[in-house]
């Protein structure tokens, strides 16, 4: 059982066990919400689109929001993947007990999940390590985030965390090996082949000045 912690006066129990099998409904898709994935009759969605900077708190009601859905599924890629984005809203307002406890919560179903989600939650790690003052770890983490994707195949991951690799924000390294991660982030780019790769490099074409 996965319990959400307390935040303010919710606290909210979520049910995820390969022993507690509940028979949902199939959920009829919105043609104004983005999908990424269907696994066994849900469908997901593209909790990526739904991210907003600006306003990371919103972002964490959306995620907490689907993580019923997403633990009745028992798709654990899913549900990791949504655990180390929760996470993430709390790095970044600095929260750092909160973001500790929902990415030690979503590497709990990594052994069981796609490649992918480790992925993200090493990335996802390494921004907590970095703002915690642990940027050599940040920086080892934000590598073997790089090299799964790279393996994988996973073109945007792999884009944007060769971009993280040549920023200071995350990664510390030297001037040298950030230009040949930016540089290694504009070859993919250019050779992508996955359109939702080659859209997000079109939206933050920035990143690669």
């Amino acid at each position: 059982m996965l319990t959400l912690r307390p935040m303010g006066k919710w606290s909210i129990p979520l049910l995820c066990s390969s022993l507690l099998l509940i028979s949902f409904p199939p959920q009829a898709a919105q043609e104004d919400v983005p999908y990424c994935h269907r696994y066994a009759d849900f469908n997901f969605p593209d909790y990526m689109a739904l991210w907003n900077e600006d306003a990371p708190e919103l972002t964490a009601s959306t995620y907490f929001s689907m993580l019923n859905m997403a633990a009745s599924s028992v798709d654990k890629t899913f549900l990791s993947e949504l655990l180390s984005q929760i996470g993430r809203t709390f790095v970044i307002r600095d929260d750092f007990e909160q973001a500790k406890y929902y990415l030690e919560q979503a590497e709990v179903y990594l052994s069981d999940a796609e490649p992918r989600a480790r992925a993200y939650f090493l990335r996802e790690k390494a921004r907590y390590f970095s703002l915690t003052q642990q940027k050599k770890q940040a920086t080892d983490l934000l590598l073997e985030s790089w090299q799964i994707s790279e393996r994988e195949q996973y073109e945007q991951l792999a884009i944007e965390t060769a971009l993280d690799l040549s920023e200071n924000t995350i990664a510390d390294l030297n001037e040298e090996a950030r230009k040949h991660w930016r540089q290694t982030a504009r070859l993919l780019s250019e050779s992508a082949q996955d359109t939702r790769a080659k859209i997000w490099v079109m939206q933050n074409q920035d990143r690669f000045i």
